[in-house]
């Protein structure tokens, strides 16, 4: 592009044609030749700021197509980038293998026991079942229990989880020794008359609520402060767990309708639904 305006001028200006020339004609062609000579200039210079603007448009498009791209990429692929309520659902099942076949996907408490499995705070047995409607004993749900709290036995001083009732003793001999004695330990477990925990003994609706109420940090009134029977069949004058059966009606642990049926021995799959409603509530679980 820089050539073109000095190779005219270079061969319009050449000396053996000067004397022939008329002062006019030498005049015009003078004339011509700065006009020419300008011409180019302005047109040099109209060409630069042509190719300014283009060079600026250009930059600026792929800048903002690059941003646009990086902005893209951060939201993501990026690891940085806060992906973790897109994919979190930790409470549907939908999507998660059934590990037990004997608990098919329409018992009513298929969710909680697949939902607290996954959370690692109850398991089947060896040959693939879950057997939902096998009674608990009290030691089994003091396993279950401080799993379900996530209880750190290495907080507790050593002496204090084992020999802790009088038929309560250490590991190997009482595999749920460490169990029940820091459920003991926290207050939430106690002894019967004479020192004994009773550890295969199965484990009552109004006992396991008491425990379930007391490791999640639901407070219970004394039973002289609820005005009302919670349930037609709780005796306001001799029944000791008023109380409970109204924290636990009043939180959603227990259905509100019915009978309480405070003697009933819970099975796998009713504990495992107090588990998992008391998780709910305290949003433990999500």
């Amino acid at each position: 592009m820089s050539q073109t305006p000095h190779k005219k001028p270079m061969k319009s200006s050449s000396v053996g044609k000067t004397a022939n020339t008329s002062p006019i004609q030498s005049s015009k062609k003078t004339s011509d030749f700065r006009a020419n000579a300008g011409g180019h200039k302005h047109f040099l210079a109209a060409l630069l700021l042509f190719a300014g603007l283009s060079m600026y448009a250009i930059a600026t498009f792929m800048t903002s197509n690059n941003q646009y791209i990086n902005g893209l990429s951060a939201n993501v692929a990026s690891p940085e980038a806060d992906v973790v309520t897109v994919y979190e659902d930790p409470v549907s099942v939908a999507n998660r293998e059934n590990p037990f076949k004997d608990l098919n996907s329409d018992h009513q408490n298929y969710e909680a026991v697949i939902s607290l499995y996954y959370e690692g705070i109850l398991s089947g047995y060896d040959d693939g079942t879950f057997q939902p409607d096998k009674k608990v004993n009290r030691a089994e749900f003091s396993k279950m229990i401080v799993e379900a709290v996530d209880l750190d036995y290495t907080s507790f001083p050593s002496a204090k989880l084992s020999n802790c009732f009088g038929d309560v003793k250490d590991l190997p001999v009482d595999w749920f020794a460490p169990a029940v004695c820091a459920a003991k330990y926290k207050g939430w477990v106690s002894g019967y008359d004479g020192g004994d925990f009773k550890a295969g003994k199965n484990i009552v609706k109004a006992e396991g609520l008491k425990i379930v109420l007391k490791a999640f940090g639901f407070k219970i009134p004394e039973n002289s402060e609820v005005k009302a029977a919670p349930y037609e069949d709780v005796d306001m004058e001799k029944d000791w767990f008023v109380a409970v059966a109204e924290v636990a009606k009043e939180n959603g642990i227990v259905k509100a309708e019915g009978n309480f049926s405070g003697g009933y021995e819970l099975s796998r799959a009713d504990l495992a639904q107090v588990i998992y409603n008391a998780m709910m509530t305290k949003g433990a679980i999500k």
